[in-house]
Parts: C-alpha cells; sequence; structure tokens
C-alpha cells in the first residue's frame, strides 16, 4: 500500500538500502514493478525504461508516491528508486569526504542555537526579579530574537535565522500598524460621538412658532421654515462627517483583519519551508516564535483547500495541519536521527558495513543539517565510504555489463562486510555468464556447421548479453583468421623466408602446406626447405647420439655442418654445447687454425698432432696434418686447396 508523503518523511519510513543493484539483462530476472511487494530491486537501473514505468495518477494529483515496500517513489508519471539515483549517490558522497563539522565557528553556531531554542521554551527559567527575588517560567521572545542575525552569519546556516528574524519582524511590523490603526479608529469613534452630539444638539435647537393674528401666524410659518432650513444644513455637515468616520473605520477594520492573515500565512509558510528543507531546528524555532507573535490561539495552517501540502498531512494524519504539528515531527525526525547513528556506530564496530551505511543514509537523508549527523567522525565516515564507492562502482559494471569486474567487486564486498547480501548480484551475474556461454557454444556448433546465419544470431546474443565475455572475442578472432587464413600464411611464409628462419617453416609446415598448394613458386621453395631442413635433422639426430659417446666427433660434424646452416638455432645451440664437452680438442683444432692461417707450420701441425692423438678419427686434425706436410714438401708453400678456399654453402642461401 502507498504512503503519501514527502521525501525526507518517506526516508524516516521506508527500509532505505544505500544502493540498490541492478538486474542482470538476458538473466531471467523479471522486471521491477510498482506493485511488488519483495525488495529485490536488482532490476531497477536508474534511468532505464523499468524505471521510467509510468504510474496511476491519483486523485491527488502530481505528488510523491512512496513505496516502503520497494522503497520506489511515484512522481510525474515517472517512477524512481530513492536511493538508487545519480543525486542521492553524488551528495552522500560529497557527505562522506566532508570532514566533521567541529571548528570553533560550527560550536559557537550550535551554542547559539541550542540558547535560542532553550529561551523560547515555555519552562525556560527566567533572571530572577531584582525587588521580589521571584524566579519566573516562561520564553523570552526579545532575547531570542535578538540572537538570530548572529546565528544568521554561520556559513551551515545558511542566512536561515536572518530569514526566520526578517518574518518575526515583519509580523511585528504588521501589528504595529493594527495597533495605529486600532489608535486611529478610537480617535474618531471620539470624533463620531462629537459629531453625533453636534447634530443631536443641532435638531434640538430650533425655535417653537407664537400664537398671534393671522397675519403674525403667516410671519411665523416663514421663521420657522428659515429655522428648518439653517437646522439641516447646520446638521448634514455633522451627518457627513460621520459617515466618512464609518467609512474609515470599516476601511481600517478590513486592513487589520488582511494584514493579520497575511502576516500569519506567511509565517506558516516559513514554517512549513523549513520543515520541508529537513532544517528541523528552524522549524522548532519559528513554531515557538508563533504562538507569542499570534496569540489568538488558532494554530491551524492556513493552507489552501485542495493544496498539494494540505493533501499530504491532512490525508497522512487524518486531522488538520497544526503548528504544533510541525513543532512534533521536527523533534521526531531529530529523534529518529539520533537513533539511526547509535544503530550506525554499533553496526560499524560489528563490521556489518552495509547495513551501517544504510543507517547512515537514513540518518543523512532525513536531517543532513543537524549537528548529530554534521559532527560525525571521518573516521568513521572513511568505512563506509570505501564500501560506499565499491557498491557504486558495481552499479556501474552491471550498468556496463562488465560481469567479470562485477563478479569482482561483489567478492570484494563481500570479504569487507559481514552482512552484505552477495547471493542476488552473483546469482544475477552467473546467470548471465552462462547464458552468455551457451550462445558461444551455440555459435561454435554452427562454425561447424558452415550455418553463417545461426553462427551471426548466436553472436550477437551472446555479446547483447555480456559484451565483454573474452569467449566471444576470441570467437570473433578465430572468425577473422579463418576467414584470411591463407593471406595470412603466405605472408608469414614470404616473411620468414626473407629472414632466411627455415626452422619456424619447417616447425609449422601444416598452413604453409596448405596456403602455397596453389603457388608453385612458393611450393618449390616450401619443398627444398622442408627437404633440407629434413637432412639437418637427420645430422642432428646423430650428432645427438654419438654425444655421449665422443663429444668431440659430436662437435666436428656439427661444425661442419654450422657453415652451411650458420641462421639455424638449435643447431647453434647444440654446437654450443658440445663445444663445452670437447672444449680441449676444440681449442686444439682452433689454435691449429690460427697457427695455420698465420704461416707458422710446426706450431700448427703440433696442434693437429694433438687433436688427433685426443680425435684419432677426426678429419678435421687428419686433413690438417696433410695440409702441413704438403706445405713442407712445397718448400713453405700451402697447397691449392687451404683454409682461403672458400666453404661451400648450402643450396638454401640461393
Amino acid at each position: 500500500m502507498k504512503i503519501l508523503l514527502p521525501i525526507f518523511v518517506f526516508a524516516a519510513l521506508a527500509p532505505l538500502s544505500a544502493q540498490v543493484l541492478p538486474g542482470a539483462p538476458g538473466a531471467g530476472a523479471p522486471p521491477a514493478s510498482t506493485t511488488t511487494n519483495s525488495n529485490n530491486n536488482y532490476n531497477m537501473v536508474p534511468g532505464s525504461a523499468s524505471d521510467r514505468q509510468t504510474d496511476t495518477q491519483t486523485a491527488l494529483g502530481n505528488m510523491p508516491m512512496a513505496d516502503p515496500g520497494s522503497e520506489n517513489v511515484s512522481f510525474n508519471g515517472k517512477l524512481w528508486n530513492v536511493t538508487n539515483n545519480r543525486m542521492m549517490r553524488s551528495r552522500f558522497e560529497t557527505y562522506l569526504t566532508t570532514p566533521e563539522a567541529k571548528g570553533p565557528e560550527d560550536q559557537a553556531y550550535r551554542d547559539i542555537m541550542a540558547q535560542i531554542m532553550e529561551l523560547l521554551s515555555p519552562n525556560h527559567k527566567q533572571a530572577p526579579d531584582p525587588v521580589t527575588k521571584v524566579q519566573a517560567r516562561g520564553p523570552e521572545v526579545m532575547k531570542a530574537f535578538a540572537l538570530l542575525p548572529e546565528a544568521g552569519t554561520a556559513k551551515i546556516d545558511g542566512g536561515l535565522c536572518n530569514a526566520l528574524a526578517n518574518a518575526v519582524w515583519d509580523v511585528w511590523t504588521s501589528q504595529k500598524r493594527v495597533n495605529e490603526r486600532k489608535l486611529a479608529n478610537a480617535a474618531m469613534m471620539e470624533r463620531r460621538k462629537q459629531l453625533e452630539w453636534n447634530a443631536e444638539m443641532g435638531l434640538n435647537s430650533a425655535p417653537l412658532a407664537k400664537n398671534g393674528p393671522t397675519s403674525t401666524k403667516s410671519q411665523n410659518n416663514a421663521q420657522v421654515q428659515q429655522n428648518n432650513s439653517a437646522t439641516v444644513g447646520r446638521t448634514s455637515g455633522y451627518i457627513k462627517g460621520i459617515a466618512e468616520i464609518e467609512a474609515r473605520t470599516k476601511l481600517n477594520e478590513t486592513a487589520m483583519g488582511l494584514s493579520e492573515i497575511t502576516s500569519k500565512t506567511q509565517f506558516q509558510a516559513m514554517i512549513i519551508q523549513m520543515f520541508l528543507q529537513r532544517r528541523f531546528e528552524h522549524a522548532i524555532i519559528a513554531c515557538r516564535f508563533y504562538p507569542n507573535l499570534f496569540r489568538d490561539g488558532e494554530s491551524i495552517l492556513q493552507l489552501d483547500k485542495g493544496s498539494d501540502v494540505q493533501k499530504i498531512l491532512s490525508s497522512s494524519f487524518g486531522v488538520p495541519p497544526t503548528v504544533s504539528m510541525i513543532d512534533g515531527l521536527s523533534l521526531e525526525a531529530i529523534r529518529s536521527v539520533d537513533e539511526s547513528l547509535v544503530s550506525f556506530e554499533n553496526l560499524v564496530a560489528r563490521r556489518d558495513l552495509d547495513s551501517a551505511g544504510n543507517r547512515l543514509l537514513e540518518a543523512y537523508g532525513i536531517g543532513e543539517y543537524l549537528p548529530r549527523v554534521r559532527r560525525l567522525p571521518m573516521t568513521e565516515k572513511a568505512k563506509i565510504l570505501d564500501f560506499v564507492r565499491k557498491k557504486n562502482k558495481l552499479l556501474s559494471f552491471l550498468e556496463m555489463k562488465d560481469y567479470a569486474s562485477a563478479e569482482t567487486v561483489v567478492m570484494e564486498l563481500r570479504t569487507a562486510s559481514e552482512d552484505f547480501e552477495y547471493a542476488k548480484p552473483l546469482a544475477a551475474i552467473q546467470t548471465a555468464k552462462t547464458m552468455s556461454n551457451l550462445h558461444v557454444n551455440n555459435a561454435n556448433a554452427a562454425m561447424g556447421s558452415k550455418d553463417a546465419k545461426t553462427v551471426e544470431a548466436e553472436m550477437k546474443a551472446a555479446a547483447e548479453i555480456w559484451p565483454t565475455n573474452p569467449r566471444v572475442t576470441q570467437l570473433s578472432e578465430h572468425m577473422m583468421q579463418s576467414t584470411d587464413m591463407k593471406s595470412q600464411a603466405l605472408m608469414e611464409f614470404d616473411r620468414l623466408i626473407s629472414q632466411r628462419n627455415y626452422r619456424q617453416i619447417f616447425e609449422n609446415q601444416a598452413p604453409f602446406i596448405a596456403a602455397v598448394a596453389d603457388d608453385l613458386t612458393r611450393k618449390q621453395q616450401l619443398e627444398k626447405v622442408l627437404k633440407d631442413m629434413g637432412k639437418l635433422e637427420l645430422i642432428l639426430g646423430g650428432a645427438k647420439e654419438l654425444a655421449s659417446s665422443s663429444p668431440p666427433a659430436a662437435w666436428e660434424k656439427v661444425e661442419k655442418e654450422s657453415k652451411n646452416y650458420p641462421d639455424d638455432p638449435v643447431l647453434s645451440k647444440l654446437r654450443a654445447d658440445l663445444g663445452v664437452k670437447a672444449s680441449e680438442f676444440v681449442t686444439a683444432i682452433e689454435n691449429a687454425r690460427q697457427q695455420e692461417e698465420k704461416q707458422q707450420i710446426g706450431s700448427s701441425l703440433s696442434w693437429y698432432l694433438k687433436a688427433r692423438r685426443m680425435h684419432p678419427m677426426s678429419e678435421m686434425a687428419r686433413e690438417g696434418i696433410k695440409r702441413m706436410v704438403d706445405t713442407i714438401k712445397n718448400g713453405g708453400q700451402p697447397p691449392p686447396t687451404s683454409l682461403d678456399t672458400p666453404a661451400p654453402t648450402s643450396a638454401l642461401n640461393n
């Protein structure tokens, strides 16, 4: 059942939550409804279609319709979640990042406000009478009024105390004008009495006619007529003055009535304005000024019949709204804020940050300007700030359908707060991911049967549910690679040939064989690479087997092939490894070559002989010894075939 309340009253009655998580599209969850009785608002996204559902117009017009069961408010034909909107989130985060108001200026302001409320209290103890020593009880209006301008200078007050002082001054000015008109009416009534007396005396002062002869009677009648005319002329001025006084008196009485009604209405409007602005301290002060300004005992609020405010208060409480009602509601709001903050402090101590954030949001939503709210320590607010930011981040991830990041944040929130309800968002996330992966599997199956339309439809459905699904990205990349696999393979083959990277061509030969099937030139190149690399693999295999029994023989075999395949990484590594194992033999061969290049025949021959003793079957040592012997026979001239003869190159270099 919906209740008509102002936003701050709704915040006091409804079980608010710091944030409401939107649901995962495609997760199969039903959309949020205005008539639902559950608190599951995970499908409510601010600004989404479900968040803008129109509600039925009521007889009360475009008034906020609060539904405590779902934390939604219907206003002006739209449905809004009170806490799940950008304005509320930003204002609450601003409050959480604002240091507590504990400065000397704020303390002075709070002291003045408390002093004003004390001076206006009916139980206020006045100063004892200097003569009788009797201590009276009652408000001291003038002292309270004198403190209003001082309180209005504080930054947090926003000048409201000055506005309240102006309203009080306007009432007093209006009442002063009323008193002046009353004095004027009293003076005019005195003048009226004088005029009435003069008129009466004028009428009674006419002379009587005397009896006499006929001629004398005629003269008497003429005299009487003349006297009557004089009397009428003399009294008509008095009657006119009386009529003018009567008109002016009525005019003053009408002006006095209008002035009193106007001043009372304006002051009541000030009370309602401060109450709706959640400036409850100012509303209480205004309500306590009211009976001291208007002593007629009439405290019913002068609201237009059928107005929105009148409908809200009358329909909610069932009685005509009064000034005392506003005073009581303001005090109840302050008490509710105090209880919420006590609960907040206890929940923070228990590490129930989710519920603590809800209680703090309730207190802030009701009375963000109250002292207890403004003075909350920053250390306690900081604990909620990180938690609220993560919940806001979770909302953003869910709105953007980034379920992988959302799942990470859910687990972080679960760790941070003992009472965080992670099951709902986690279930929505897992459902969305499962549905998206199911569409990806269908797309894979359709690719196997080469059903392009089904593949496109399933990929689109998977991306709509979970745009950042890594499987969707992988499948898209695979489809692109399959479409252009041949051209990419040809480009890769040409690049490897230019780099003389025959090893990679040999190891990844399958795509190259398929790609060059229709290209004769590249096909011949590939066949030659595979043939030569196959031969090299046999040589490497034999060298590895020989390395266990005779490292010098294995090194010598690899050394010969390194001249034909200088860029092969496997051959170069094996050559280096065998060079370490047969280091003495390698050193002897290298020293013999160096001495041979310097034409130091004896030294070179001795090194070759030493190498042959290490490895009697060495072809390099045998050939070196033969060259040195032939050189000695030729009188020191090297034979035609010496180290200067260039080594044969591989056919792959052609």
